[in-house]
């Protein structure tokens, strides 16, 4: 299953590859003509590199396993103190920040999937890792 997730994020990251040089290009030609750029094209490239570098992201932190840099601090953007810190280990609240939980949970872009979901996952799916301080 792991596998299959893997090669789904590739496809992504290759198909995302090849639309960004079509949509690049098209940009430019605006710049040359001296035409406004399209604003709605702007953003959803945006949030498709957004959602698609929080996947990258998070399959690297499950593949990473380690604890945050600095114990205490989110695990996803290390500047702000986790949510509840003195929440069970296996809880997200104890892994990550109010804002970086909160961003997450209103994300509603149908291929959203970040660190914070695959921990959810992850204590989801395997009740041993409840256990895990270090997960």
């Amino acid at each position: 299953m792991t596998a299959g997730r893997d090669l789904d994020l590739l496809d992504r990251l290759s198909q995302t590859s090849r639309a960004l040089g079509v949509i690049t290009a098209e940009l430019r030609v605006c710049q040359v003509y001296d035409t406004p750029l399209n604003s709605e094209t702007l953003r959803k490239t945006g949030n498709t590199l957004r959602s698609l570098g929080e996947a990258l992201l998070a399959r690297a932190a499950e593949l990473d396993g380690t604890p945050p840099a600095y114990p205490g601090r989110c695990a996803l953007c290390g500047a702000e103190p986790v949510s509840h810190p003195h929440a069970e280990a296996w809880m997200v609240e104890n892994r990550f920040c109010a804002d970086c939980i909160d961003h997450c949970l209103t994300d509603t872009h149908h291929d959203h999937w970040c660190p914070i979901d695959t921990f959810a996952r992850a204590h989801e799916t395997h009740p041993q890792n409840k256990a895990r301080i270090d997960v």
